[in-house]
């Protein structure tokens, strides 16, 4: 790893020791002003094939959303994006970590350390784990989100899209703004920026993003209160113009989050062991349909005879993050630009969620740590911004190494697997360590066969080695675990192996307890795409696509008896076809886009369910070894008249398993042939209206409403047809689990802009009607859960802006 660092910096220091004695060149700054000098009015500049250039010139599907439009539609968080994108859905985990799926495509995983369908990256520079992009939404020039596999452009191999987060660059002159919120549960956010040149070559832009609000839950069964929001981010960004042909420029991010976790809401209760259920399993009270309502534990459970007391799994959370990015940008000639970017990305949490929903230690987790170091590495060489090229292409090579560990306590002595049989166990520590390491080379080209037709093809080959070690012990002071594994290596294996606090209890192939699990997961792949663009004028492109796209293997972090359910999921594949058309009508007045696509997905890998005997019902990887996806997707901008803008997108998905066969969520054997997929509702409908009115003294009244439709949906593959089971004991709100239903959600913003446009005061409500809504259900050993969005919230906000 050090030889690979060392050959890193050797390679940015040659860039930056070149011969600066060269004419200039774009760099992407300008590039975007020029880009955005040749765009109709009201067209967001992306950079979806790594140059500059207007949405309508791009033959994919893109959605973005500039500064301006983050702004008028009060989009700070990652859910609020997700809900302005249709097929784009952020379902929230047990364990904190953002699980994106777009198009039908995604993968609903809570560990740190598994790769994600739908990659994301900062200016380019990759965050190979979701929760690395938790504070990423703040001080934007734009969000673009690319539809479709990808990999032979955007860092990482992704089977469901990428989302690219770009930041507000340092200016020219100097420049400053703040926006400050309040609102419902005495939320204070803010955001403030300072940007302007330090000499004549050095320019610097300083952002903080900070928030605090109350609790916003209430606990049901008690006086007591959850959800309080407290975190600080920062960001930095220093642009160098060493010379009229290279450039820096030094992207520096941390935060730090002591928000508390979101409570669960129980809403089926299934006790482990039905004959003999615990009182806690048959009388946990489930949840009201209320937004606000949870219940939570408050603290540790008490052992009872020989068993030690547990820790308080009472929602807490410790995040603190690191970024740095360094990019040079240097002209090899005139229309050649060599790129590195270095990236460094560091995550340290102390959590604790309570998994079950309930005052009682059923299943809980009061202590869920980890850390992330992570290394990425990015050289290319192109012309792709070379101004009148022919042929602009692409070739570059990526590395990348990730160091994840992770730490969960589970507690679960209020559960009727905790028995005499048992041993009466009560706690597991799982443990899980893994080494990633990924080397990538691709190139991709367009060429313009004619003034109207570009035929497109890019490839990359990606090697991927993933070193895992997985333990379950026991560092109980009473020691019942590992006395109990002891016992079962003494009876199935036939051989008394001691375990001591912290060795590894799972019983080998041998029967036998002692020895963590080791194992190296090696894969490749080769990921493709080809492409023609067709203008008939200049207002409209025609385009069709072929892609395909890897995401890597996983490895599970669960509590398991035997190692054999520690097997990791193996890669997974998409083969997208797509064609589309974007248009502008009546003088620019309309823009309107569409596409069809087929995908046909290869190995998706879902959170399954194994039986471990003594455990229960857990979660485990697996993977579905074939199923597809047919989509349709419409966008459309009218602007009828002066200050009147109606915006409006759909989709529409129909998603099937056509092969697969495993254990559901209740411990059946089941043929999930013609199943849906996950989080892939049929109808998915966004729409906004922003009126704008001058007034005589040179300011502007606005008002606006948006609204996010979604049809319902499967939490889990089958989620609408499977029932819980009708035993005598099990408790449910709903029988039929596992579908969350649809919901309509409305916002409302009115506002008026000071002349001058340096001051702006505005009030705004988020689902104002307070609507229902669910945005994932979760199954857990003897429990299911589901967690909600935000009940209605408003507020007022207050914009400055100094030049």
């Amino acid at each position: 790893m050090s030889k690979i660092r060392r050959t890193v910096l050797v390679a940015s220091t040659a860039i930056g020791l070149a011969d600066i004695a060269q004419p200039a060149f774009a760099a992407p700054a300008a590039e975007t002003a020029a880009a955005a000098e040749e765009a109709p009015v009201g067209e967001i500049i992306v950079t979806a094939n790594k140059r500059s250039e207007s949405i309508s010139k791009v033959g994919a599907s893109v959605a973005a959303f500039d500064t301006t439009l983050l702004d008028k539609r009060n989009i700070v968080r990652l859910d609020e994006l997700a809900k302005a994108v249709p097929n784009l859905a952020l379902a929230p985990s047990t364990h904190g970590t953002p699980v994106f799926t777009l198009r039908g495509i995604g993968f609903n995983s809570d560990s740190l350390g598994v790769y994600p369908a739908v990659s994301l990256s900062l200016d380019q520079a990759p965050m190979p784990f979701p929760v690395l992009a938790g504070h990423s939404l703040y001080d934007l020039e734009r969000v673009e989100v690319l539809k479709g596999p990808q990999g032979t452009l955007f860092g990482q191999n992704s089977t469901g899209g990428a989302i690219n987060f770009v930041a507000a660059k340092p200016t020219k002159e100097l420049q400053a703004g703040f926006n400050l919120d309040y609102g419902r549960f005495n939320e204070v956010h803010g955001t403030m920026y300072i940007s302007g040149p330090v000499s004549e070559t050095v320019g610097m832009r300083l952002a903080v993003d900070a928030m605090h609000r109350d609790d916003w839950q209430y606990n049901f069964t008690r006086k007591d209160s959850n959800g309080e929001q407290n975190y600080i981010a920062a960001r930095l960004i220093t642009d160098w113009q060493a010379s009229d042909k290279l450039k820096f420029e030094l992207n520096l991010n941390g935060s730090v989050d002591r928000s508390d976790p979101q409570a669960l809401q129980i809403i089926a209760s299934l006790p482990s062991n039905p004959a003999a259920p615990t009182p806690e399993e048959l009388n946990a009270p489930l949840a009201p349909r209320d937004l606000r309502a949870a219940n939570w534990s408050n603290s540790g459970r008490r052992g009872v005879g020989t068993q030690s007391d547990t820790e308080s799994a009472r929602p807490r959370g410790n995040r603190k993050l690191f970024q740095a990015f360094l990019r040079a940008d240097y002209n090899v000639t005139d229309d050649v630009a060599l790129t590195s970017i270095t990236t460094y990305n560091h995550l340290k949490q102390n959590m604790a969620f309570d998994l079950d929903g309930s005052q009682y230690e059923l299943v809980d987790n009061p202590r869920g740590d980890g850390t992330i170091s992570d290394f990425n590495q990015e050289l290319r060489l192109s012309n792709a911004s070379a101004p009148g090229a022919k042929f602009r292409w692409t070739v570059g090579a990526n590395y990348n190494h990730s160091k994840v560990d992770e730490l969960q306590i589970i507690t679960y002595g209020a559960n009727s697997l905790s028995n005499a049989g048992t041993n009466f166990i009560h706690e597991s520590n799982v443990q899980n360590r893994g080494r990633m390491d990924n080397y990538a080379a691709f190139a991709n080209g367009e060429y313009d066969l004619t003034d109207q037709l570009t035929f497109k093809a890019g490839i990359r080959y990606t090697s991927s080695k993933n070193k895992n070690r997985m333990c379950g012990s026991d560092t109980t002071g009473d020691q019942q675990l590992s006395s109990l594994f002891r016992l079962l290596g003494n009876l199935l294996g036939g051989k008394d192996i001691p375990i001591g606090p912290g060795d590894c209890i799972s019983l080998n192939a041998q029967n036998l307890p002692g020895d963590p699990i080791n194992i190296t997961l090696k894969e490749d792949n080769v990921s493709w795409r080809a492409g023609l663009d067709f203008k008939p004028n200049s207002t409209t492109l025609l385009y069709a696509n072929i892609s395909r796209g890897y995401k890597a293997g996983a490895f599970p972090v669960i509590t398991g008896a035997t190692q054999e359910v520690f097997t990791p999921a193996k890669q997974e594949s998409v083969t997208s076809y797509e064609a589309g058309v974007k248009t502008r009508l009546m003088n620019n007045a309309i823009s309107l886009s569409g596409a069809v696509f087929y995908q046909d997905y290869r190995d998706k890998q879902i959170q399954g369910t194994v039986n471990t005997a003594l455990f229960g019902l857990l979660q485990r990887l697996d993977n579905v070894p074939k199923s597809h996806i047919f989509g349709v997707e419409a966008e459309v901008t009218i602007r009828p008249t002066a200050g009147l803008t109606l915006s409006g997108s759909m989709s529409y998905l129909k998603t099937k398993v056509d092969e697969y066969s495993g254990i559901t969520v209740f411990g059946d054997q089941r043929n999930f042939a013609g199943s849906r997929l996950p989080f892939a509702p049929s109808w998915s409908l966004v729409g906004d209206i922003d009126y704008r009115v001058p007034t005589s003294a040179g300011g502007e009244v606005f008002v606006g409403a948006g609204i996010n439709y979604r049809t319902y949906q499967d939490a889990y593959i089958a989620g609408s047809q499977l029932q819980i089971p009708d035993n005598g004991v099990n408790r449910w709100i709903d029988r039929t689990a596992f579908r969350i239903e649809g919901y309509a959600l409305v916002d409302a913003r009115i506002g008026y802009v000071f002349p001058g446009e340096k001051l702006t005061v505005s009030a705004w409500g988020k689902n104002v009607f307070n609507t229902f809504n669910v945005q994932n259900k979760i199954s857990y050993n003897n429990i299911i859960t589901q967690a909600t969005g935000m009940p209605a919230t408003y507020g007022v906000s207050l914009k400055v802006r100094f030049k």
